[in-house]
């Protein structure tokens, strides 16, 4: 009885979370794109909206690693496995990048393109390599001036507790920008909240800043080893942090 009881709560906190983030998500990009913000001050607008969120369902964020230092031209891939990962990414990564690639399905919220033109958040179009290629070259090219460039290693929410099969899109960045990829692992929201349900379980996430992973010895051809290589920290690191998880 007990455990039902605990159950329906997180639910009932995960739905509410939910209906409140997408429900207050027009106003918050309505006013970033509406209003006179300054970049740093309408970044701050969209992460604290994904932080109400995380404070509903009581999930908690904690950052490992070594931060990217401003100037040090990069580029940050990361998982996500839920929505609540995707929420942490805000909390974790957001401040530390100076440009953010995301998927083209948040352009249905009112106000969305503008806002993010505001915030240095590029929406990408999946599957449309005459969008996305010139993308990439424009993010690359910010990488060599010194920009950290945060780009999804998935290319998608996985909906699955581990890490998927990861897009070359980071790869070919780094390597054209002959930078270096940041692997960062998210861990704890499968956990929290899987993908497709609105049960919100209260917990942490971790956002893990693994070692970077050299570019220079790659060229275009070979994006996809070097992915390879970037997935297998990620693979380690996430494990690393699931052993940790269980033996608490």
């Amino acid at each position: 009885m007990i455990k039902c009881k605990s159950e329906i709560l997180n639910y009932w906190r995960g739905g509410r979370a939910s209906i409140e983030f997408l429900g207050g998500a027009p106003f918050v990009m309505s006013r970033i794109a509406r209003t006179q913000q300054e970049m740093a001050n309408a970044r701050k607008l969209l992460g604290d909206h994904f932080a109400r969120f995380l404070d509903t369902c009581r999930i908690s964020v904690v950052v490992e690693g070594a931060l990217p230092e401003p100037g040090n031209g990069c580029v940050i891939s990361h998982n996500e496995s839920s929505f609540a990962d995707l929420a942490a990414y805000f909390i974790g990564v957001w401040p530390w990048v100076d440009r953010v690639a995301g998927a083209d399905l948040y352009r249905h919220i009112p106000f969305a393109r503008a806002a993010c033109q505001k915030m240095n958040l590029d929406l990408i179009s999946r599957g449309n390599r005459r969008s996305t290629d010139p993308l990439v070259d424009s993010m690359a090219l910010t990488v060599r001036q010194g920009g950290r460039v945060g780009w999804g290693a998935e290319g998608r929410l996985s909906g699955i507790d581990g890490i998927a099969p990861i897009k070359v899109g980071g790869s070919i960045i780094a390597i054209k920008a002959k930078a270096p990829v940041v692997p960062v692992v998210i861990h704890g929201g499968h956990h929290a909240m899987p993908l497709g349900t609105f049960r919100a379980r209260p917990t942490e996430i971790t956002v893990r800043y693994c070692e970077p992973v050299q570019s220079a010895a790659y060229t275009e051809k070979d994006a996809r080893l070097l992915a390879e290589e970037v997935r297998k920290v990620l693979v380690r690191n996430y494990q690393e942090l699931s052993d940790r998880s269980l033996s608490v």
